[in-house]
């Protein structure tokens, strides 16, 4: 397997760190999807060195996280943060530690992770340091927590829903114990602030098994202390797929819950002001396609992607025989006489122009029937024939 830039720079900063004494290895995420055969996006680097000694060994720095020990090096072909090994004190809320102390033991370090899979660690020989089953655990498909599950899960509650998450973006099975210990605390997933449960639902709406973790969800009752109802439609979600967006997760989600007002759990969970016009977009986009069907003016005012998604729920959701295609969808809305409002050759400033009007409702009326006769080829974009359309249709 080629590595890619982000591990070239990352085993340079090994052999850096090495050669000034210290201990250096690549972990987590990436070393396990390295065995996987994956390359993962971002490598990180833990060392027995402490900050302020990685802040001597390379000569461009930044401190991106010091008070937890990581140091961002900046090397020429990617930069990569570099951590302190340490380990961390009592968890007084579920979801930090109250105090972090750097030690210069790989073990102590590796310990404190939340998932067998993830405790591993690569040398810059590439030698593999597996101390908890890292690697048993992922050829038997499973998802283990280091140690004992109670007392990660004490640590920091969302390691619960990382589970889960893990299960689907993997495929994986929890294991029994860990499975036990998620559904015996489920409670104090109520610690954790929305906006890091989101991201975790964001990666699990993009996974290729979404409904495993649903399901998984309602088996550990984490249902019981999340917004939303998770028990509603589940078989839905075996067909789902988010076209690599996780907004269309957030919009499948607000949709099998089947209540007009559910659009307001996107505010619970924290989404932007975008995701949440994106999600009732497609609503509305999905409601017009199940009742009167899109016109040329629905293909104008919704963007592909929202009719796509939108289509595509209403194929899987509410069974419609007008099993619309992608491609005649890219077909009808290519087929339009504009695609966007930009491309009318007249404005605001001629309609008040030629009418000898000041400014007023009557405007965005007019521009708006200037749109629909256009789309419904009744009136050329051409701006003699707007003008004459106007004055003998507004001002005669």
């Amino acid at each position: 397997m080629k590595l890619d830039e982000n591990w070239q720079a990352a085993f340079e900063i090994v052999q850096s760190l090495e050669k000034f004494g210290y201990e250096a290895v690549i972990v987590g995420g990436a070393v396990r999807d390295y065995l996987r055969g994956q390359l993962a996006n971002d490598v990180d680097i833990a060392t027995s060195a402490l900050p302020e000694e990685v802040k001597t060994v390379f000569s461009r720095t930044a401190d991106v996280g010091i008070a937890h020990g990581t140091v961002l090096v900046i090397h020429p072909l990617s930069p990569v943060e570099v951590t302190t090994y340490r380990t961390e004190g009592e968890y007084a809320d579920h979801r930090r530690p109250n105090d972090v102390q750097f030690v210069r033991s790989l073990e102590e370090d590796l310990k404190r992770r939340d998932f067998t899979i993830n405790a591993m660690a690569m040398r810059g020989s590439k030698e593999i340091v597996d101390l908890f089953g890292g690697q048993s655990d992922l050829s038997s498909q499973i998802i283990r927590a280091v140690g004992n599950a109670s007392s990660r899960f004490s640590e920091d509650a969302l390691r619960m829903l990382r589970a889960i998450r893990f299960s689907a973006q993997l495929g994986f099975a929890i294991e029994e114990e860990t499975f036990k210990a998620i559904r015996n605390q489920a409670i104090d997933i109520s610690f954790i602030a929305k906006e890091r449960i989101k991201i975790e639902f964001d990666k699990v709406w993009t996974s290729s098994n979404a409904q495993k973790a649903i399901r998984y969800l309602n088996d550990t009752r984490l249902v019981d202390h999340l917004p939303g109802d998770f028990s509603k439609n589940v078989e839905y979600w075996s067909t789902f797929e988010s076209f690599g967006n996780p907004v269309n997760g957030w919009a499948f989600f607000i949709l099998l819950q089947q209540d007009e007002n559910a659009v307001q759990l996107l505010n619970t969970f924290n989404c932007s002001n975008k995701e949440k016009n994106y999600v009732k977009q497609v609503l509305q986009a999905y409601e017009i396609r199940t009742t009167t069907g899109w016109t040329s003016s629905d293909y104008f005012e919704f963007d592909f992607p929202i009719l796509e998604i939108a289509n595509d729920f209403a194929i899987k959701f509410y069974h419609t025989n007008d099993n619309l295609k992608r491609s005649e969808i890219v077909q009808k809305k290519n087929a339009l006489a504009i695609q966007s409002r930009s491309e009318i050759v007249v404005n605001g400033r001629d309609l008040i122009e030629w009418s000898g009007k000041k400014s007023g409702p009557w405007l965005k009326m007019v521009i708006d029937k200037m749109v629909d006769e256009i789309l419904l080829n009744k009136l050329v974009n051409d701006r003699q024939k707007i003008k004459d359309w106007f004055l003998n249709e507004y001002t005669s």
